[in-house]
């Protein structure tokens, strides 16, 4: 029978640690990191992720308001804020702890506003026009129902569009329930998963905010994550086959204290796309522009680095290649 995974209670408890994560965020927190050395042009994730905004969607100059969820240390918001100028800033964060260490990065600054809650709760009350909301490398902890099979959910989906939706986050829901919001998903949005072994898993925290952010008419949404079904840009994905992601079933990802699930992000698009978000989608590899030359392809061809600054450079490519990144947009 279904199961469900979680991760509230680690990172509600007294002091979660993002250290045991290689998260691409930390990893570029400053441009002079040896991390950073795999780029083309170094600088910290933030200001690039601005670049990037600034390039692909049709932000205002100075947007109204933007909303970070799970902002981490507060490093991404830092960069970001050198490029673009937000007249607010909310950043939403279930973690007090984290939501602390934010505060103490960014500072007291009266465009700042700083709301401890999950995003669900957060975007049931919200009632004020958010330009960009930001879910960098956060929703694999979003709740992913596991042990699926084909079998249990057919019998449901002729009318599981009828079916009405399990409450987010909602307290221990029981497999039948679990079935049920499997099957609407699946059948709403017409999500493919034959093209999946058996049991499968399903990114359900992540489809329910899709829809969630399209009913509040959130205009613009970035998404980046670990792939389940990731294609590595040329040449890269000559030399690092290993991270390919072909069956799309998000795996388990093992961590302290807690497990997260790589996310499927041809259902993301399927669901964002129905929901009437304008869908464009690419590696982060290309979000960052990480340069190859002759020593990116010595290092990808023999794996041997001659020193610890390559150690780090092959440790951060190796990593990158998981992660896939995602822009929806409703201008």
């Amino acid at each position: 029978m279904p199961g469900i995974n979680r991760t509230e209670a680690f990172y509600c408890s007294d002091s979660p640690s993002l250290l045991w994560e290689l998260t691409i965020c930390e990893s570029l927190a400053n441009g002079d990191s040896g991390y950073a050395r795999a780029l083309n042009q170094p600088a910290p994730y933030g200001e690039l992720l601005g670049r990037f905004l600034r390039q692909h969607t049709s932000l205002p100059a100075a947007p109204e308001r933007i909303v970070e969820v799970g902002g981490g240390y507060g490093s991404l918001m830092a960069g970001l804020l050198t490029v673009l100028a937000p007249r607010q800033v909310t950043m939403v964060d279930i973690s007090a702890f984290l939501l602390a260490r934010q505060r103490q990065r960014l500072g007291e600054d009266g465009n700042i506003a700083y709301v401890c809650a999950d995003i669900f709760a957060y975007l049931e009350d919200l009632d004020e026009p958010v330009d960009l909301l930001i879910a960098n490398e956060i929703i694999a902890d979003l709740p992913t129902i596991t042990g699926l099979t084909r079998e249990q959910l057919a019998p449901l989906l002729p009318r599981a569009r009828e079916f009405p939706p399990l409450e987010p986050l909602a307290a221990d829901p029981g497999a039948e329930q679990l079935l049920a919001e499997a099957a609407r998903l699946v059948a709403t949005y017409d999500l493919e998963i034959d093209d999946q072994p058996e049991p499968f898993n399903l990114n359900v925290g992540g489809l329910q905010l899709v829809e969630k952010l399209a009913a509040r008419e959130i205009k613009r949404v970035f998404i980046s994550e670990h792939g389940a079904d990731t294609e590595l840009p040329y040449p890269f994905s000559l030399l690092l086959k290993n991270y390919q992601r072909w069956d799309k079933n998000p795996k388990r990802i093992q961590l302290k204290d807690h497990d997260e699930y790589t996310i499927r992000f041809d259902h993301l698009a399927a669901v964002a796309s129905r929901c009437g978000y304008t869908v464009d989608s690419c590696h982060m590899m290309e979000m960052l522009d990480v340069r190859f030359d002759d020593e990116i392809n010595y290092l990808l061809t023999t794996e041997k680095p001659t020193d610890e600054a390559q150690e780090i450079l092959l440790e951060f490519l190796e990593h990158v290649a998981e992660y896939q990144v995602m822009v929806l947009s409703r201008d």
